[in-house]
């Protein structure tokens, strides 16, 4: 869905810190990066095209009735409804949540606009907290005092750590 690397926008803890994720990014050797990667997730947002919901419904309505006769205004109806319920969605968000419950569908009848969802939902919750840490990530970016404290914290581990190879070197002989 997007090449936003999870383990530095989710650390696995509840104390997330936008330093701490900026330090990730840095060994990474992206940290400049971070203003492009959150304009590049924020454009995914955009809901999709009117024209493809009335494509891909209307493709999903013929697989999974490809016998009966429908009536053209239940089918109107139907995927107005549809659309209606599922184009706040971004679209390869919608896109992988119909293509999802179609293989998840255990009754073998088209899946609902609920089912849709329950996909979909947990995906936008998930985009929206990458979207506002890198937000957070580039706010820190940006301040100058916490830039100053960073590089000064980044020297004194990188002194550290030639320090403590030193200190193995030396032992090993």
């Amino acid at each position: 869905m997007t090449d936003t690397p999870k383990e530095w926008i989710f650390d696995g803890g509840p104390a997330w810190r936008p330093e701490k994720a900026l330090d990730a990014l840095d060994a990474l050797g992206v940290e400049a990066r971070v203003p492009a990667f959150l304009t590049s997730l924020q454009a995914t947002c955009a809901p999709a095209d009117p024209l493809w919901f009335g494509q891909r419904l209307g493709a999903l309505f013929v697989l999974f009735n490809p016998t009966r006769a429908v009536e053209p205004d239940a089918f109107r109806l139907w995927n107005d409804e549809a659309t209606r319920l599922l184009s706040d969605l971004p679209h390869d968000i919608v896109a992988h949540a119909i293509d999802e419950a179609i293989r998840r569908c255990p009754h073998g009848f088209m899946p609902s606009v609920g089912e849709i969802r329950r996909i979909a939902d947990p995906l936008v919750t998930e985009r929206a907290e990458q979207i506002d840490r890198l937000g957070k990530m580039e706010v820190a970016l940006l301040d100058p005092v916490a830039t100053e404290q960073r590089m000064h914290r980044r020297r004194d581990q990188e002194a550290h750590l030639r320090a403590m190879a030193g200190l193995a070197n030396q032992e090993g002989k």
